[in-house]
């Protein structure tokens, strides 16, 4: 991801709120770990619409996901699901 301008991390995916509960109950989940400094200034309020959105963070974090489920996809062991 080096890159994209993205940088490793060892901390365990999460999810947050939205997610937790499928952690929870066992299922996997990925974090990418992107910049969220501005996240909470529109998110969920009637401001938070498209024209709000960085292009330029939109395509590094699409670029980031294509990469990461190019190699889930590509894999040649398991990713932790049986």
């Amino acid at each position: 991801m080096a890159p994209l301008g993205i940088g490793a991390s060892r901390q365990e995916a999460g999810g947050g709120a939205d997610i937790a509960p499928l952690v929870r109950a066992g299922v996997p989940v990925i974090d990418l770990q992107q910049d969220g400094t501005r996240y909470f200034d529109l998110h969920h309020t009637p401001d938070d619409t498209l024209d709000k959105v960085d292009p330029a963070q939109l395509r590094q974090n699409v670029a980031a996901w294509a990469v990461t489920l190019n190699l889930i996809a590509n894999a040649s062991e398991s990713m932790g699901v049986n």
